[in-house]
């Protein structure tokens, strides 16, 4: 089930905008959050490495990475926001596909980033999802998914009201699930959660068996 504040958060650029800014406070704002998976695995890869940015929207988490000289590719079903990313971030590779089946070659990646996007997916998807990097991903390649996390006492109030304005239930659905457990039983090693933002945020990273 869907808001009605969702689709106008859409439909309305300045919407989207401000949900956004208020709710990376607790990181220290839009860049902060935008650069958390950058900040992870920066020191792990080569410079220039390709790095594929899964749901990348309109490219505003990939910024950070084209900032730092990789070669990144963002892959959205919305064509409109991979027209926007085309403005905005014209460096950046786009492919239009679905990240449940993305249409790219095995192996092709050193690092995939996916920012507080995998929540959108119902369970049967994102597990598909997961799978899809991890077939992505070069051997000893590296995910790092920042997303939803149950809060802690003083932001929990918070976070339930903004899924109830913003999200769906596959949302909710993230906030029961252990993430880092289902990586493990999918194939990924040396998985690694680091929680944020009062609980609210994780950030996981983990890498594709050698």
């Amino acid at each position: 089930m869907t808001s009605f504040l969702r689709p106008l958060a859409y439909r309305y650029r300045w919407i989207y905008d401000t949900v956004t800014a208020v709710s990376s406070l607790s990181v220290g704002g839009v860049y902060r959050l935008r650069g958390l998976g950058l900040d992870a695995l920066h020191p792990h890869l080569k410079s220039g490495a390709a790095v594929l940015d899964l749901c990348c929207g309109s490219g505003e988490a990939a910024a950070p990475w084209l900032a730092a000289g990789y070669a990144v590719t963002g892959l959205d079903i919305s064509p409109r926001a991979l027209d926007l990313a085309a403005q905005r971030h014209p460096a950046l590779q786009r492919v239009e596909g679905l990240a449940e089946d993305p249409p790219l070659a095995d192996g092709s990646f050193s690092a995939i980033q996916m920012s507080v996007a995998l929540h959108e997916f119902p369970r049967s998807d994102r597990e598909q999802v997961l799978r899809s990097a991890l077939r992505l991903l070069e051997p000893g390649g590296w995910l790092v998914v920042v997303d939803l996390h149950p809060a802690g006492p003083w932001l929990k109030l918070p976070q339930q009201l903004f899924c109830t304005l913003f999200e769906t239930d596959t949302a909710t659905a993230m906030l029961e699930d252990d993430l880092p457990a289902q990586l493990e039983q999918l194939g990924f090693d040396h998985v690694t959660q680091e929680l944020l933002a009062g609980r609210a945020l994780q950030r996981i990273t983990a890498t594709r068996p050698r």
